[in-house]
């Protein structure tokens, strides 16, 4: 059977400690069990920025509309349960994501 990968750009949005969000174009892929993502489209041997496994403990959270630099964003954020504060969030995942 063929493994499924669902890849594409997607927009990281964060805020920064002195309160300033910002947001940067991420290349994301989604295996069976694996979410991450990478600063360009991977090819052999790069390691990804950051990766979350995908198991009965992972929740997405609706963030709902955030205001970023005068622009509404809708913004979801994704994580493990057990590890809470190891978050990927991302703003207008369905839009930008390819299949």
């Amino acid at each position: 059977m063929a493994k499924v990968v669902y890849e594409g750009w997607m927009v990281r949005y964060g805020r920064r400690k002195i309160g300033r969000s910002y947001i940067h174009m991420r290349y994301f892929v989604l295996e069976s069990r694996l979410l991450a993502y990478y600063k360009k489209k991977p090819q052999d041997n790069v390691v990804p920025i950051k990766t979350l496994l995908i198991d009965g403990n992972c929740r997405v959270e609706d963030r709902g509309l955030k205001t970023h630099h005068g622009h509404m964003v809708y913004v979801l954020s994704v994580y493990n349960k057990k590890e809470k504060y190891h978050r990927i969030t991302v703003r207008d995942l369905f839009p930008i994501l390819k299949f």
